[in-house]
């Protein structure tokens, strides 16, 4: 039972018809499902036959399944007749008779599914014409769409499968293949997986691939791959094995299932954690030149960590779902670490959190467990991702990874192939360290937001001490206060120094014992701790944090501070620093948005003279991304060479696409035209493209947008839509995203979303508030919180025009007199 203090369950996030929405607690538990299904590719359809066995918990007299959108055409109960109802939605079999706990029932139906709104999806999505691809997708709730069973994650089943398809397709789901045969001019393809698994991890895909297989120890490894793309597989999968071996070791739990397969998927977006078999999109495929900046191994991992953490063990519902998200982030980061070392590791938690802060500042805020929300769909954000994980490292850090580790094996060993809740995990945690966690639980997990720490410090002569204040300044919709652990790490001439604090109050301050000034100070230099942290330190003491310090996070915290208030000493000081191929690529790309924040001449002098120099393509990214704020020919002749220049990276062109039209340069119309055509990996430079051509707002631009709304391909078609957003104030634009709103490809609805965001026009709220009814989850949440953000914009009207003047101004007299002071400081004076 956890006993609050304080409540904080955020802001935004909670619409008014809102309820709670607890786990449904059927009276029956299920054991089994069975399916039996023909595909029909030319006519997007499915005949099948579902036997679902359960096991019944508590008295009833009627069984409930999900099912939406169907013909059912006969129910048997244990191969009798059976009277029951249907809705479109709910599936009731009325029983012949009250049944008792501990009974065995049988129930078979027979149905037909055609053209189904979700979970079974016929590729190409927007067609008519007869299938080349068939996927399901079952998370959260979509696998009613397709299956007549329970479809909820807290009842878990075995699970077999038979699906009949043409010859020419291959087949693969859940589990170990048992059988295949020829039947009626058409090959059946039968699976079985003997793990229970809840029933939205039940999967399969149907099409022309290419597989290539290995084996780690005894589990069967399969890499498939649409046909033509056997060339990418090592590229992508290749480190599979070292993985799951590091999973593995690191959990103490081995791999649950007999095999692992990763199936690449036309039109997929993503990842998904099926049980025993991995949908991924076709996206994660790329060729050598792509290799150069981009690694699969992401998304590999999160997907495969889920085979632990959301597979063998599921959240209990879905207000729970960080067990499964947070976990797999955390772990894909773990193995980050080990592959790559301790600056990947904690520049990839230092992304976690901007990830998480950028939802938070921007969107809402909400506890990562969460009760009270509209749609499964709206807990796969940024609170149950990245907070999430960087939660479960905060706890590591506290309790020791040895003890984590050992606590995470007993979670997984306990509650193997069932159910856990967050209350599960918290007592397993306290079980294996001894602590009481009550505490953590409750300021990290069950209330929203996060502590802000403002530090400031400064070298007392006299006494010998630093005087370091450290005050707690936390949102509206965060505790006042927080409890947690800070070490500050002091570092002088001949000397370093740490000090290890709790910090439970609103404002501290300590008084540390040093031999002499320290050269410099760090808080919590390894980031173990989860926090917004703010240093209230002087240039001179950044500078020297940035030069000095051999840990990654402190440098990183104060090149970003330095954006606030820096000069142009600091230009000088960090170009160095921006030039070295031999410091770490994500500190010298901070410091490059750094200077692109600055702003001023020399500023700008400093980006092009690494733009000559840099060979790192991420670091070029930044580089190329923070000329863009120069509104300069040079610096548009610059981008152009970059843009055009096939030896470069895909993604520092496709960045240079955006930039060439910010920077307003001259024939940015045609340059971005002729880029429209430019190769690259899935298609980024031609998206960027028309981002770009969107941002000039040309009549001229608009004409070239309008003819690639009518591509085929969905990637580079949802793109010219979303860059109809830069003309949403004409009529022919708004009728033709009322038009894309009725599409059955979400990707294209949600790009209209994206459209309509851009253009933040109050005319077109109608259509968002019919978006806001979409039979996806993700887009009804979108458009519904687009339209909150246009209707709040347009109240402020007047007043809020005329505040973005005021600070437009502001911000031109900034640089003018940066300007100045760069004259001054050439003569002299």
């Amino acid at each position: 039972m956890i006993h609050m203090k304080w409540i904080k369950i955020g802001r935004d996030f909670i619409y008014p018809e809102y309820r709670p929405k607890w786990p449904r607690n059927p009276p029956y538990k299920l054991d089994r499902v069975s399916i039996d299904i023909d595909i029909d590719f030319e006519n997007r359809s499915l005949k099948g036959r579902a036997v679902n066995c359960f096991t019944v918990l508590r008295e009833t007299d009627m069984i409930e399944l999900d099912a939406v959108d169907m013909s059912i055409e006969n129910v048997l109960l244990n191969n009798s007749n059976v009277e029951y109802d249907y809705d479109g939605n709910i599936l009731r079999i009325f029983l012949p008779k009250e049944v008792d706990r501990g009974e065995k029932l049988e129930i078979s139906i027979e149905y037909y599914v055609e053209k189904p709104k979700m979970g079974l999806w016929f590729i190409p999505i927007d067609s008519d014409k007869p299938a080349i691809q068939v996927w399901t997708q079952g998370e959260p709730e979509e696998n009613r769409y397709w299956i007549p069973t329970y479809d909820y994650p807290d009842s878990k089943a075995s699970i077999e499968i038979s699906i009949r398809c043409p010859s020419w397709a291959k087949v693969f789901s859940n589990g170990v293949l048992v059988e295949k045969n020829e039947v009626n001019g058409k090959t059946m393809w039968k699976y079985r997986l003997d793990n229970a698994i809840p029933t939205y991890l039940i999967a399969f895909a149907a099409g022309k691939f290419s597989v290539v297989e290995e084996k780690y120890g005894e589990i069967l490894l399969q890499y498939i791959v649409p046909e033509g793309r056997e060339r990418d597989i090592e590229r992508s999968f290749s480190k599979t094995p070292q993985i799951m071996k590091f999973f593995e070791e690191f959990t103490g739990v081995k791999y649950p299932y007999p095999k692992y397969a990763q199936i690449c998927l036309l039109e997929y977006g993503g990842g998904m954690e099926n049980a025993s078999i991995t949908f991924l999109t076709d996206y994660t495929l790329h060729d050598e030149k792509a290799h150069i900046d981009f690694r699969s191994e992401p998304l590999v991992s999160h997907e495969l960590s889920h085979q632990w953490f959301g597979d063998l063990v599921t959240c209990l519902d879905w207000s729970h779902l960080w067990l499964n998200e947070s976990f797999a982030t955390l772990m894909a980061a773990l193995w980050r670490r080990y592959d790559l070392g301790e600056d990947e590791f904690i520049y990839n938690l230092l992304n976690m959190l901007d990830s998480y802060l950028s939802e938070y500042s921007s969107k809402y805020s909400r506890p990562i467990v969460m009760r009270i929300y509209g749609d499964p769909y709206e807990m796969f954000d940024a609170h149950s991702y990245p907070k999430g994980a960087l939660v479960l490292w905060t706890l590591m850090s506290i309790i020791g990874e040895k003890c984590f580790r050992n606590a995470i094996k007993k979670y997984l060993i306990r509650f193997a192939n069932k159910n856990a809740d967050t209350e599960d995990l918290r007592k397993i945690f306290e079980e294996e360290s001894k602590m009481e966690l009550d505490w953590f639980f409750e300021q990290y997990v069950y209330n929203s937001g996060h502590p802000v720490l403002k530090v400031s410090y400064k070298w007392i002569y006299r006494d010998k001490m630093v005087e370091m204040k450290i005050e707690q300044t936390n949102g509206k919709d965060s505790l006042e206060i927080y409890t947690l652990p800070l070490e500050i790490l002091v570092v002088g001439e001949n000397y370093t120094m740490s000090k290890k604090y709790w910090i439970k109050d609103k404002s501290h301050i300590f008084y540390i014992p040093v031999p002499s000034k320290p050269k410099h100070v760090c808080i919590d230099p390894e980031f173990k701790v989860f926090k917004v942290l703010n240093l209230e330190v002087g240039v001179e003491e950044l500078l020297k944090i940035v030069k000095e310090s051999k840990y990654l996070y402190p440098r990183i915290m104060a090149i970003r501070k330095l954006g606030e208030k820096g000069n142009v000493k600091t230009i000088r000081e960090l170009t160095p620093i921006l030039l070295d191929e031999k410091e770490f690529w994500g500190l010298r790309s901070e410091i490059a948005k750094t200077l692109g924040k600055i702003g001023g001449n020399t500023a700008r002098n400093s980006l092009l003279k690494a733009l000559e120099k840099v060979k790192h393509p991420k670091v070029r990214k930044s580089i190329v991304s923070s000329l863009s704020n120069f509104k300069d020919e040079k610096v548009g002749e610059k981008l152009v060479s970059v843009l055009r220049n096939s030896d470069e990276s895909y993604f520092v062109r496709a960045t240079a696409a955006i930039g060439v039209a910010k920077t307003r340069y001259k024939n940015t119309v045609k340059i971005l035209e002729e880029a429209l055509k430019y190769p690259s990996h899935g298609n980024i430079i031609t998206i960027n493209a028309l981002e770009g051509l969107g941002i000039t707002e040309t009549d001229e631009a608009l004409n070239i947008i309008l003819k690639y709304t009518e591509k085929d391909e969905p990637r580079i078609k949802a793109a010219a839509i979303k860059a109809l957003g830069y003309f949403a104030d004409r009529r022919k634009v708004i009728e033709l995203l009322s038009d894309f709103s009725k599409s059955r490809n979400p990707g294209i609805r949600r790009a209209v979303v994206s459209a309509i965001k851009i253009s933040m026009n109050p005319k077109l709220l109608p259509l968002l508030d019919t978006l806001s009814k979409d039979v996806v989850g993700f887009i009804r949440r979108y458009a519904r919180d687009t339209a909150r953000k246009i209707r709040k914009h347009s109240e402020k009207g007047e007043e809020y025009r005329k505040l973005r003047e005021e600070i437009e101004k502001l911000r031109a007299e900034e640089r003018r007199l940066m300007e100045r002071i760069e004259v001054m400081e050439k003569k002299g004076v």
